[in-house]
């Protein structure tokens, strides 16, 4: 017999749907309240709300493997293309990457900071209790430790030479070889060992992370954009056409400690809270720390953005996550320099360093004369260099005005325009009033203004708007910049203290038949190629990337 439609079933049965749809409601808005209380930083207000807020943050988690699985078809071009750049090029030893190298060496080759046995490559060192040490932040060294061990090895297992360098007197009839007595006029020559060696430390280190840097920025600005033609336009300009690709394709500090700073950016945008994403995203924190000791500010507004944005208890695990490289850092400066706060600056062995980091390391109040030729001088301007940055200037100055507003459509959490505005000024702003208040604000033998290389990615990200409303104007200008970049990159980053960087350094250097000593060096003139034209195999390559990618680009992130 069928129950009819007053019958103690039927009713039942709508009581069931009633409180599932009341059940239902109720964790919606206990997810909506989430939410709100997860941007201001607050703690859930009840279990209801935190258990809608664990089991979100659990799916917001499971997505993000997939998404980088779904962006695969981009992400594999780009990051064969941002390899291809940064490893196309080889350029000549220099103080700056030498010192880097030389403690990768004595950590590898003797197990020790001391490096004595290398010193004369290098006036770029410090000297504590008769023995010298490179006066750099150890981490660039640190991270290339596995790749040179690798070539080491690889080296003495089939009998190879060893890295060298020999003294080239001034006078050809001085019999004088010593390198570490060398005088006014001599010259050091490297062999081809030396060379290999500081190319493998600087692909294994910096290159590695310069593709992994730009593949987070392609994410965080396909969750800004929503379009991932316009994410891979600001990804690939980031990291092809500004200042990013010269000291991605050298043995600096620099573009680690930027794409360290970028990743942990992403960590707190991308990673929604996980136990395992928060020690991530600290690890990189503490890194970008161990490659360059002012990335301290910047890490410091990230942790709290990290607080601000994911919890407390994502701020505690982030912590959790830099205390190894903290613990690095400090024993590196007590093994080396007595003591965890004392650095190799504190002992520079060159005497003119030595007077200008006298007093507050070097840094004093921002210069605003400076601060103009840092961004618009023709000498060491980054707008000079890279005029694309143009737009992303006023595009920072949109985004504090929160317009554009970011699609919904990666994510249930939208895109905190504002913050992340607030933020990335801040970075951006720290960096240039450092630099123009540096005693050797130039960066001394250099391209662009080097010391502010790590904030490019958070200016880079605020070519959002310009994206959206000129895209035409930004692949233009990102043209221009990137073949100015490219003919920067191939004359090496060690430009003259004097003169235009780009036409009195730069152009003169590509277009010479005997590179000699120092010279240009990439892959296109171990094959043959003259001037330009060694650049050719590289822009193919970067052709072939793009056409890869390009059947994916049309459909919405």
């Amino acid at each position: 017999m069928s129950a009819g439609p007053g019958s103690g079933e039927d009713r039942a049965g709508r009581e069931e749907r009633v409180t599932a749809t009341q059940q239902g409601g109720s964790s919606e808005r206990a997810m909506d309240a989430g939410r709100r209380r997860e941007r201001r930083g607050e703690e859930p207000a009840n279990a209801s709300e935190g258990e809608a807020r664990t089991r979100e943050a659990g799916r917001d988690d499971a997505r993000l493997p997939a998404l980088v699985r779904r962006e695969a078809p981009v992400l594999v071009p780009l990051a064969l293309a941002v390899l291809a750049a940064t490893s196309y090029f080889s350029g000549p030893p220099a103080w700056n990457q030498n010192s880097r190298l030389a403690l990768t060496r004595a950590l590898v080759e003797q197990g020790t900071t001391i490096i004595d046995e290398y010193h004369a490559t290098t006036g770029d060192k410090s000297r504590r209790d008769g023995h010298f040490y490179s006066d750099k932040a150890p981490g660039a060294s640190l991270l290339a430790v596995p790749a040179y061990a690798l070539y080491h090895g690889a080296a003495r297992l089939v009998g190879a030479e060893r890295p060298d360098v020999r003294l080239v007197p001034l006078d050809p009839r001085d019999p004088n070889r010593d390198p570490e007595a060398r005088r006014p006029g001599d010259r050091l020559a490297y062999n081809q060992a030396y060379r290999t060696a500081l190319y493998v430390s600087r692909v294994g280190s910096v290159g590695v992370f310069a593709v992994l840097g730009a593949l987070a920025l392609y994410l965080l600005a396909l969750r800004r954009l929503g379009d991932r033609a316009g994410a891979l336009l600001l990804a690939a300009t980031y990291a092809l056409a500004t200042p990013a690709l010269v000291y991605g394709a050298a043995f600096y500090g620099h573009q680690l400690c930027a794409d360290l700073l970028l990743l942990g950016l992403a960590g707190v945008l991308l990673g929604h809270g996980q136990k395992a994403m928060a020690f991530g995203t600290g690890m990189c924190l503490g890194l970008a720390v161990l490659c360059e000791y002012p990335a301290a500010v910047p890490v410091a507004l990230l942790w709290l953005f990290a607080g601000l944005r994911r919890g407390p208890r994502f701020a505690a695990v982030v912590a959790l996550g830099g205390a190894p490289a903290a613990v690095a850092l400090a024993a590196y400066h007590t093994v080396a320099f007595g003591g965890p706060l004392k650095t190799g600056y504190d002992f520079v062995y060159l005497a003119e360093f030595a007077e200008g980091m006298r007093v507050n390391y070097g840094i004093h109040a921002p210069d605003p004369g400076v601060l103009l030729e840092l961004l618009f001088g023709a000498y060491r301007g980054l707008f000079y260099l890279a005029p694309v940055l143009l737009l992303a200037a006023w595009g920072l100055l949109c985004e504090l005005r929160g317009w554009p507003p970011a699609p919904r459509c990666m994510s249930d959490r939208p895109w905190p325009v504002r913050q992340v505005a607030l933020l990335c000024l801040a970075i951006v702003g720290f960096y240039l009033a450092l630099n123009a208040g540096y005693y050797m604000w130039d960066g001394g033998a250099a391209i662009g203004p080097r010391h502010c290389v790590p904030m490019l990615p958070f200016l880079a990200l605020a070519l959002a708007p310009a994206i959206r409303l000129v895209p035409r104007a930004v692949v233009g200008l990102a043209l221009l910049s990137g073949a100015i970049t490219l003919l920067l990159t191939a004359a090496a980053p060690e430009a003259p203290q004097f003169g235009d960087p780009l036409w009195g350094y730069a152009w003169p250097r590509i277009w010479a038949t005997d590179t000699g000593y120092g010279g240009p060096a990439n892959l296109g003139r171990m094959l043959g190629l003259p001037g330009p034209l060694s650049l050719v195999p590289l822009l193919l390559v970067l052709a072939w990337c793009h056409a890869q990618a390009r059947p994916h680009l049309a459909a919405k992130g």
